[in-house]
């Protein structure tokens, strides 16, 4: 489904449902974007996180799938502490990401959760890892066809047409458990401000400096793809 004067609107809105104000984003003829607002008032700065969080833009599939392939065509902003999301989440909490990190402009990032019931902390950085860009303009800034094709076997993330990685169900055991994404997962895709807490914000590189920052940002979505062949 491409987004633009041309989106058939009850198809869009059968499709995914936003979970924040109405004005938090916009279908127009460039697509559709999603905002990030600066936050009211004074944002004080202290220990490398904001007193106030912005407010972002998320979509919901009303659908789930179970394996396939999902292909989101978007750019984010390339500003330190915000983050543009694109992903599967399943309610057990499996994910499998792709996220721009604005302070890390260069190259894009994947990631993998699927937390056992013993684990009371999830493992952020065992399966990230940082991709570059192989075609095209090498920035988040610039529009990019990004790729989950999920098996029960492997996960294959592509951008642009190119493969860049594949993380296979055995490689994912850890502490005795697999933690391979095995449940219906809705796609869920953002704009979000990692400005805390801490962790959170040393990871995007934040916080968002709203001095020099603008006082509001957007992801452009243009189009995704679902495909479901296994």
């Amino acid at each position: 489904m491409s987004f633009g004067t041309s989106t058939n609107r009850l198809h869009f809105e059968r499709s995914f449902a936003p979970l924040d104000a109405p004005d938090s984003f916009e279908l127009s003829g460039k697509g559709l974007s999603l905002f990030l607002d600066k936050p009211s008032g004074k944002v004080v700065t202290e220990d490398h996180v904001n007193n106030k969080v912005a407010e972002g833009s998320t979509f919901n599939s009303t659908f789930t799938i179970l394996y396939g392939r999902v292909t989101y065509n978007f750019s984010g902003p390339a500003v330190a502490g915000v983050v543009s999301a694109a992903i599967l989440i399943a309610p057990t909490n499996d994910e499998i990401d792709i996220e721009l990190v604005g302070g890390l402009a260069t190259q894009w990032q994947t990631n993998i959760f699927a937390p056992a019931p013993f684990e009371t902390k999830p493992l952020y950085k065992t399966f990230s890892s940082l991709q570059d860009y192989p075609h095209g303009p090498k920035t988040v800034e610039g529009t990019h066809s990004y790729t989950i094709d999920w098996s029960p076997e492997r996960i294959v993330w592509s951008v642009d047409g190119s493969d860049v990685r594949t993380l296979r169900a055995e490689e994912t055991e850890v502490n005795g458990t697999f933690h391979y994404p095995s449940h219906p997962a809705r796609l869920q895709f953002g704009i979000w401000d990692a400005s805390t807490p801490a962790g959170t914000s040393e990871w995007a590189r934040g916080p968002i400096d709203w001095e020099s920052a603008p006082g509001r940002m957007s992801a452009m979505f243009k189009g995704i793809e679902v495909e479901c062949p296994y």
